[in-house]
């Protein structure tokens, strides 16, 4: 036969115990989120069609490397690039385009606020004229496909 004794501390010793523990709670969550919106950026993404792909996007030629994994060639001297913001509250139209990046399994809204650079490449292989990267921290956080004409839905890499 086993017998239990249990000794409660006082409620001040108590007390302390739950506060101290709240605030290491507090210190983690405020290191993770520090860690997510300043830190780093992924460097491969899963999507449904391609399974994990890289997101390396440091210089021209890794951002046609990432293009290739889609099946897609880009002229890498057509390359023309743009700084954007990625607006702080998506309206309408961004949300439509973060619906598109989910996709490929990217999300802008962790970018909101942020300077990205936007970069179009001429494609060779494809119906559609041009590619668009959105890259941030040498990563791709977006990508489209684009006929460039004004009004034109932006279409998945794949």
């Amino acid at each position: 036969m086993f017998v239990f004794n249990l000794k409660f501390c006082s409620p001040k010793k108590t007390g302390c115990i739950l506060a101290a523990g709240a605030v290491v709670v507090a210190v983690i969550c405020v290191i993770s989120m520090v860690s997510i919106h300043n830190g780093s950026v992924p460097d491969v993404a899963t999507c449904d069609e391609l399974g994990s792909y890289s997101l390396n996007a440091e210089n021209a030629e890794e951002q046609c490397r990432f293009l290739n994994q889609f099946g897609l060639v880009a002229d890498i001297n057509s390359a023309d690039k743009d700084n954007i913001i990625i607006p702080a509250h998506f309206n309408l139209t961004y949300e439509q385009y973060n619906n598109l990046q989910k996709k490929l399994g990217l999300d802008l809204s962790r970018y909101s606020g942020k300077e990205a650079q936007k970069i179009t490449y001429t494609l060779k292989n494809s119906k559609t004229k041009y590619a668009v990267l959105v890259v941030y921290k040498g990563r791709v956080i977006g990508a489209h496909l684009t006929n460039g004409e004004y009004g034109q839905d932006n279409l998945p890499l794949f």
